[in-house]
């Protein structure tokens, strides 16, 4: 597979459905799959217009999705910038290790660059693999705790 045999491109409401498939599918490979609490609709409504609250790139090898990245856009307090945090990045078994996760986290950054972004994630403790590709990216990586709260919990 070369770069010539995929895309990127900004998620865009017809991506939905596609978009919530694999969503699940990354949730069922952390076994965390009664987690994913959201809909395709609920994506459609946060996910598009002048306050959407999330936004996303997906990967398409002919005119089908195989991966995506999503990420959030707030304030880093303590670079004093903005920040992009990325929320999922995934990429369909079958097409893994062809280099799509790191075209899609190199366009992240490239966003990020623009906007003189912090980019930050977080990534499973123990996925010593995972690590291993965030640091040839040239991440920082730290363990710390990381706790979540939700008002149906």
């Amino acid at each position: 597979m070369s770069a010539a045999q995929f895309s990127i491109r900004v998620i865009e409401k017809r991506d939905i459905d596609v978009l919530f498939e694999m969503i699940c599918e990354l949730a069922d490979h952390e076994s965390e799959r009664e987690f994913v609490t959201t809909t395709p609709a609920r994506l459609t409504e946060t996910g598009f217009g002048d306050n959407a609250n999330w936004r996303g790139f997906i990967v398409e090898i002919d005119n089908h999705a195989v991966a995506y990245a999503t990420y959030t856009e707030d304030f880093h307090i303590w670079s004093g910038a903005p920040r992009i945090t990325i929320d999922d990045i995934y990429v369909r078994a079958e097409f893994r290790r062809h280099g799509l996760g790191r075209q899609l986290m190199e366009h992240v950054f490239e966003l990020a660059g623009k906007a003189n972004a912090f980019v930050s994630w977080t990534v499973q403790p123990g996925n010593d693999r995972a690590i291993a590709f965030y640091k040839q990216l040239g991440a920082r990586y730290n363990v710390v705790g990381k706790c979540g709260w939700r008002p149906d919990s």
